[in-house]
């Protein structure tokens, strides 16, 4: 008698307990960042951060300050919601992790790294782990994926 094989989904680890633990791994690893992003895009749009994220642009000599503030408020905003939705969540991802060195370069690394760098870091790592692992199976991009 033959050996029984398995169904090809099972022998590539995309069903039972261990895909689950590493889809809702993944989900986490996506909802910090995105909880981020979205108060911060937000804010910067709509919520009174606009003129005071102009000024921070203008010190740390971003250039044209002012349109830099909307693309950067609209990057956050839609970023944070595609991590939330894992729809285009590694372009996103990287994006936002581009951001995040851009951040440390500019303002925080002159800061030190507790209280300042730290936590840019572990944004920009936690994007970059999101563009290069996916979204995972408990996403959005997951569901419009052809069978």
């Amino acid at each position: 008698m033959g050996q029984r094989r398995n169904p090809p989904l099972i022998a590539a680890g995309r069903v039972g307990p261990a895909a689950t633990a590493q889809g809702l791994g993944l989900l986490l690893l996506r909802l910090g960042p995105a909880a981020v992003f979205l108060a911060h895009g937000y804010l910067k749009l709509f919520g009174g951060h606009h003129e005071r994220t102009v000024a921070l642009f203008l010190t740390v000599n971003i250039p044209y300050p002012e349109a830099m503030a909307w693309v950067i408020g609209a990057l956050e905003l839609a970023g944070g919601l595609a991590l939330l939705l894992g729809l285009l969540a590694r372009p996103f991802a990287l994006l936002l992790a581009v951001e995040m060195a851009v951040a440390i370069r500019k303002v925080r690394l002159a800061q030190g790294f507790v209280g300042a760098t730290e936590y840019e870091l572990v944004i920009l790592l936690a994007c970059l782990a999101v563009a290069l692992l996916g979204p995972g199976s408990l996403s959005l991009s997951r569901a419009f994926r052809p069978r």
